[in-house]
């Protein structure tokens, strides 16, 4: 998936013009775990939208797989699932709920049961238990990932998330990036939107910071050369301390995916400097 120099703006020609992307221009590779992070108004929901065309940009053009995407709707094979989700329901089941989708495409009978019930247990919701509960009864965590589920009934190759960790507790958050981290593993393409960095880049393979509707900077987690434009991330603590330790000893990586993999490095790099002296 790319896009070329990609701008849009809100309201043109109006006192109310508000340029909320400009010439972005991104690769994502198949079975990528791509995170676009920034402050609030910085254009990560609309470049999503972008992204899968819900929005037509002013400039620019969103291709998939070398073609550019169609003038109207989404893409068959990307996902969408909107910043909370949940609120957004509107059948009385969790089946029902999952099932909208393909019903509308025409598909029934037993290859309704069976696509509803292999969405459900992607997101480990076991269908024979979750079918006929009614979502009313859920917490916010399973509504969350009765959502994502409605949308890989669908089969995207491409699953797009805004803010899906939003309103979560601890439990919630790890049970859907393991749902997440799992169907990266089975070949989906994950590109996120999310605010909240420290839960995702231990799993992401490229972090995109957006400011004022440019890109500022792209970090991967296990990057060696020196981050730059950093200042521009909240990064996690253990990013942070490498960033800085990395000036005064440049054999240290500039990150990695977590603490204990930074501690682990800069005990041995020690180890190793110890050794030397002696």
């Amino acid at each position: 998936m790319g896009l070329r120099s990609i701008s849009h703006t809100y309201q043109p020609g109006t006192l109310f013009a508000r340029q909320a992307l400009q010439d972005i221009s991104l690769q994502i590779e198949e079975n990528e775990f791509l995170v676009i992070t920034g402050q609030e108004g910085s254009g990560k929901s609309t470049l999503l939208l972008v992204m899968a065309g819900l929005i037509k940009p002013d400039r620019g053009q969103v291709y998939y797989r070398n073609q550019p995407l169609p003038s109207r709707g989404i893409h068959p094979h990307l996902g969408l699932v909107f910043q909370h989700p949940e609120q957004q329901m509107f059948e009385l089941t969790v089946g029902q709920e999952v099932a909208f989708g393909l019903a509308n495409r025409g598909v029934r009978g037993k290859q309704l049961q069976s696509a509803v019930a292999m969405a459900l247990a992607a997101m480990d919701l076991e269908p024979e238990y979750y079918q006929n509960r009614r979502i009313r009864e859920l917490s916010s965590g399973e509504k969350r990932r009765v959502a994502v589920a409605s949308i890989l009934a669908l089969q995207p190759r491409v699953l797009l998330l805004d803010e899906p960790l939003a309103g979560l507790d601890y439990n919630g958050r790890c049970q859907l990036l393991d749902n997440l981290i799992q169907l990266r593993s089975q070949g989906t393409t994950i590109i996120m939107v999310t605010h909240q960095i420290d839960p995702v880049y231990p799993f992401c393979t490229r972090m995109v910071q957006l400011k004022e509707g440019k890109i500022a900077g792209i970090i991967r987690p296990q990057q060696a050369s020196p981050l730059e434009n950093v200042e521009e991330f909240t990064l996690p603590v253990h990013v942070q301390l490498l960033h800085r330790l990395q000036k005064i000893k440049p054999a240290l990586p500039a990150s990695t995916a977590t603490a204990e993999e930074a501690g682990a490095v800069i005990a041995e790099h020690w180890r190793t400097e110890e050794a030397s002296r002696h």
